[in-house]
């Protein structure tokens, strides 16, 4: 079982096999409680600020957002 360090700070770094397990990434959030004299730290999945670059050039080549906005004219004029 790996050991950490906690800094002056109060903060400790993840081991990266355990990061890498669980899709955990810089600048996500975790959820931190304390049960039954143990720290728990579950991530939250909340998107990253960069989730977004894995969906970029999905639609390329599509008309998506022009049949979205068209859609959305649709529901305006109801």
């Amino acid at each position: 079982m790996p050991e950490v360090t906690v800094s002056s700070k109060g903060q400790i770094v993840l081991p990266r096999k355990i990061r890498e397990a669980l899709g955990i990434n810089e600048g996500e959030r975790l959820r931190v409680s304390l049960v039954d004299g143990r720290i728990i730290i579950v991530p939250t999945h909340s998107p990253s600020k960069n989730e977004w670059r894995n969906w970029r050039g999905m639609l390329k080549g599509t008309r998506a957002l022009q049949q979205h906005v068209a859609e959305h004219a649709e529901e305006a004029r109801k």
